[in-house]
């Protein structure tokens, strides 16, 4: 029984624990990434036919959004309406690449 409390012994079991727990904890990141990743395919598949609605919410200076994007940083509502309709359209297209989906079948 001393063979298995002896200071070697207590070494290798800490090192075992260490390794068994490391390999749980990347499978279970893993796994957690490809439920996201799977969540968000079917969130944008969902909302990607409503492109051009998204776009349009938020293209003018006095929009909701963009109004609310202006009170909590310092750029002016004008930027934001410029901005934000280009980067969803630009975040849409990059989607539909990434998800190796043609842009035209989701208009």
């Amino acid at each position: 029984m001393d063979t298995w409390i002896a200071g070697e012994m207590l070494d290798v079991w800490r090192l075992l624990g260490a390794l068994l727990g490391t390999l749980a904890l990347i499978a279970a990141s893993l796994w957690a990434g490809a439920r996201v990743t799977e969540q968000a395919r079917a969130l944008w598949r969902a909302l990607r036919g409503h492109r051009a609605e998204v776009i349009a919410a938020v293209d003018e200076p006095a929009d909701p959004l963009i109004v609310q994007l202006a009170r909590l940083t310092a750029v002016p509502p004008g930027v934001w309406a410029a901005f934000l309709p280009a980067f969803l359209a630009a975040l849409a297209a990059g989607l539909d690449r990434a998800l190796g989906e043609n842009s035209e079948t989701a208009r």
